[in-house]
C-alpha cells in the first residue's frame, strides 16, 4: 500500500493544489525540506494535482485518513503532520445483531476520526504508529467483548495519542470528525 502523504501546494493564483505521495509518508522530512509554495518535487510526489484550487476547508475534506498517512501543507511556510486514524475496529461484522447499538452511535457518518499530529520525525512517527497498531488491536479486542463501547474506545484512544511522548505539542493536535476526546 505505502505510506501515502497528502501535498497540498498554495498557488498564487489562489488555493491549493493537492498532490498524492506514494511513498511520502516514509519520507516526510524530506519532503517539508523540498516542498515550496508553487512547487512540488516530482521525484516525491505525483506530478499532476489530483485537485487544483481548492479552499483551505476542502483541502480538509479531502485529507482521508484511511488513505493518507501524513499532511503537508506549503503555503508561507512548509508544514507537516501524522494523520492518525482514531476510529476502532472490531471484529464483528457492520450490521449483525450484536453490532446495532454501536452502529448507531459510530456510523451516524461515513467519516473517520483521526487527528493532525505536528510532525515529531521520522523515528518518533514510527514510534506513535506502532502504539496505534497495539492500543487500536488491544481496544478493538475490548469492544468485541462487550467491555467497552466503541465510542469511548475511540476518545480513549485520543486522549493516549495527544499524551503520547512522541507527540510535539498536545496543545498543537487538530481533531478531525469526531477524533477530539473533549467531546
Amino acid at each position: 500500500m505505502g505510506a501515502r502523504t497528502l501535498v497540498a501546494v498554495e498557488r498564487d493564483a489562489g488555493g491549493y493544489d493537492l498532490h498524492r505521495s506514494q511513498w511520502g509518508g516514509e519520507h516526510v522530512d524530506r519532503l517539508v525540506a523540498l516542498v515550496r509554495a508553487d512547487e512540488a518535487p516530482p521525484d516525491l510526489v505525483d506530478p499532476e494535482p489530483f485537485r487544483s484550487g481548492a479552499s483551505a476547508e476542502a483541502v480538509l475534506d479531502s485529507l482521508d485518513p484511511r488513505e493518507f498517512e501524513a499532511f503537508v501543507v506549503a503555503d508561507g511556510r512548509t508544514e507537516a503532520f501524522l494523520v492518525p486514524r482514531l476510529g476502532i475496529e472490531t471484529g464483528r461484522q457492520p450490521g449483525s445483531p450484536a453490532r446495532a447499538d454501536t452502529d448507531r452511535k459510530t456510523r451516524s457518518t461515513d467519516a473517520e476520526p483521526a487527528a493532525l499530529v505536528p510532525w515529531p520525525g521520522e523515528a518518533a512517527a514510527e514510534r506513535i504508529r506502532r502504539f496505534l497498531r497495539t492500543a487500536k488491536d488491544v481496544l478493538g479486542d475490548a469492544v468485541d467483548a462487550g467491555l467497552v463501547p466503541a465510542p469511548a474506545a475511540t476518545r480513549y484512544l485520543a486522549v493516549r495519542v495527544a499524551r503520547h511522548p512522541d507527540t510535539p505539542d498536545a496543545d498543537a493536535v487538530l481533531w478531525i470528525d469526531g477524533g477530539d476526546p473533549r467531546r
